[in-house]
């Protein structure tokens, strides 16, 4: 009857690990479904400023700001000729389409962005809902200057493209 006990108790034990197992599964395909929507945007990104190439050139893309997970939706603003824009209005229409679509896409989605010579550097943040929280590297990869102490660490994508 003992041998009994302590196969059951042996049993409870794999199968609470199994379950932790696949608890953490579950948490790191998100993570890395995100990271994926971040690179993907990143990228968007990246291809406008190329289609804009004056707008970076004279910095119309650089954003620094501090991260905030309840930053509002962006307005899309008009360009002031009705028959075309200027690089500059491009530049914000694309900042603003970007930071809508981050919201969209990603809890807490939120850039920063700065020109280094030909070369786009882009973070991309966001924050791990429930308890995806736990993953190492909070706030790693981030751009200084878009964390605050004491507010929220974000999970940060850098990319860098070349333009």
């Amino acid at each position: 009857m003992l041998e009994v006990l302590i196969a059951i108790l042996v049993m409870s034990f794999g199968i609470a690990g199994a379950a932790l197992l696949m608890a953490a599964t579950i948490q790191y395909n998100k993570a890395s479904q995100y990271q994926m929507v971040a690179l993907q945007i990143a990228n968007e990104l990246a291809e406008s400023m190329r289609a804009n190439s004056d707008g970076f050139m004279a910095d119309a893309y650089a954003t620094t700001r501090a991260y905030s997970a309840n930053r509002s939706a962006a307005t899309v603003p008009a360009c002031s000729a009705s028959a075309a824009c200027n690089s500059s209005e491009i530049a914000q229409i694309d900042l603003a389409q970007t930071t809508n679509t981050l919201r969209r896409s990603l809890p807490g989605g939120d850039f920063n962005l700065q020109r280094n010579g030909n070369h786009a550097d882009i973070w991309i943040m966001w924050l791990e809902p429930g308890a995806a929280t736990s993953l190492p590297m909070d706030g790693a990869n981030c751009r200084a200057a878009a964390l605050t102490s004491g507010g929220d660490k974000p999970r940060c994508l850098y990319w860098r493209a070349a333009l």
